[in-house]
């Protein structure tokens, strides 16, 4: 059954929240557990990922300064939010988060993108230290070239690799096309030490006739990996139009990177609609849940959530009706069992947080919604032992945006 959806006004609670956070003497015990905080400065801030951390946790987002450039802003907080330190990284270029996770020397590894001065993008690894201190990171990119980063993945011998997509695209595939073929999935593999894996070890660039954007990696209890994106290429036996859909992709890679044969590519989504990737997280059964967004005929999105098996099978599949014109942001399996899900809704030319909780076929069983009257934008979404729920994103205040920190309930309350 779906819950009525409540609605938690940022404004109100946020300075609540945040009068609080200074010292554990002055907290307001109603947000001890339970709390929508934001980290602001001058200028404007974003949250975009978030990572337990050292008992508390790890979020990155951007730093701006009133007609400045975008750098990369890290804050490292306790269990109940309170900020324990908060950096700026960057020089004269822009340099925007993409996503962060903790490797296994308790290292903060970031994957960001690196708008040079010509306006080309690159990827950029960054690697921190306990206190924020800064102890590497490698830029790489092809000259002339766009790359753009996704997804961040650590691996069970503590590699690092990046997913995304590159304009360098692979002019010796078959089926090349330079009418149409603009973006290939890029995946740079790294080791602890940040030094580049050859192409005979890892390969880097994948690709089809067409549009190709890698979304995200994940690697699997025997090593091999699960690759994730966005599409346009025409499924097999599909009436080949001038217009192609957009659909969702997985395939298959063993521990070199190399695709293999042993289950197909396969697409996800709708001929009738345009499927976009967001996120992809195993479970507990060794299986995969993956969103995206789906763009309707009429220019409405909704929720695309779909489920596979350890095989890489499809369970099922299924657009969510349940939020009107939905982004997916984020997808995760419930430590109770079924799946939570966040992104945005736009409502009234404004877009609210939602999170959502879904059965293991897809079935919603409530629905919550975070914002006021102006732009609040989702980020990721983690889950604690105890089933408590924690969000980052984006959220307007007094024409400034900050990045938020929320925590709820199991069910997506607020209240204790």
């Amino acid at each position: 059954m779906i819950r009525l959806t409540k609605y938690y006004f940022l404004h109100l609670l946020v300075i609540l929240a945040f009068s609080g956070c200074d010292t554990e003497g002055n907290s307001d015990p109603r947000f001890e557990d339970y709390f929508i905080k934001y980290f602001r400065g001058d200028g404007n801030q974003t949250g975009l990922e978030l990572a337990e951390y050292n008992e508390g946790f790890v979020l990155i987002g951007n730093n701006t300064l009133i007609n400045g450039t975008p750098r990369l802003f890290v804050v490292h907080t306790d269990n109940i939010g309170n900020e324990i330190w908060a950096r700026t990284y960057g020089g004269d270029s822009e340099m925007v988060a993409v996503d962060v996770e903790i490797d296994n020397a308790n290292n903060i590894i970031i994957a960001a993108d690196l708008v040079k001065n010509d306006g080309l993008t690159d990827i950029v690894f960054f690697k921190l230290g306990e206190e924020g201190n800064k102890i590497d990171s490698l830029v790489y990119g092809f000259p002339e070239f766009d790359e753009s980063a996704a997804d961040l993945t650590i691996t069970e011998n503590n590699d690092y690799i990046i997913t995304g997509y590159t304009t360098n695209v692979d002019i010796g595939k078959s089926d090349y096309d330079e009418t149409t073929d603009f973006e290939d999935i890029l995946s740079i593999r790294v080791n602890s030490n940040l030094q580049l894996f050859q192409e005979a070890n890892w390969r880097r660039v994948y690709g089809f006739s067409g549009l190709d954007r890698g979304q995200g990696l994940v690697q699997k209890s025997d090593g091999t990996f699960l690759f994730f994106g966005t599409t346009d290429r025409f499924p097999p036996g599909a009436p080949v139009t001038s217009n192609p859909e957009l659909n969702i992709f997985v395939f298959p890679a063993g521990q070199d990177g190399v695709v293999t044969s042993v289950s197909p590519f396969q697409w996800l989504g709708s001929a009738e609609s345009d499927e976009t990737a967001a996120s992809i997280t195993q479970t507990s059964n060794q299986g995969f849940v993956l969103a995206g967004t789906s763009l309707q005929s009429n220019a409405t999105s909704s929720i695309y959530l779909a489920s596979l098996r350890n095989d890489d099978e499809l369970i099922f599949n299924a657009t969510l009706g349940s939020v009107n014109n939905a982004i997916t942001s984020s997808v995760i399996e419930d430590v109770n069992g079924g799946f939570l899900i966040t992104g945005i809704e736009i409502v009234n030319n404004a877009s609210n947080i939602f999170l959502m909780k879904t059965t293991n076929t897809g079935i919603v069983e409530w629905l919550q919604s975070f914002g006021g009257s102006d732009d609040d934008r989702s980020g990721s979404i983690i889950q604690l032992n105890d089933g408590s729920i924690l969000m980052t994103g984006t959220i307007e205040l007094e024409s400034q945006t900050k990045m938020v920190l929320i925590k709820t309930k199991p069910n997506g309350e607020l209240k204790p």
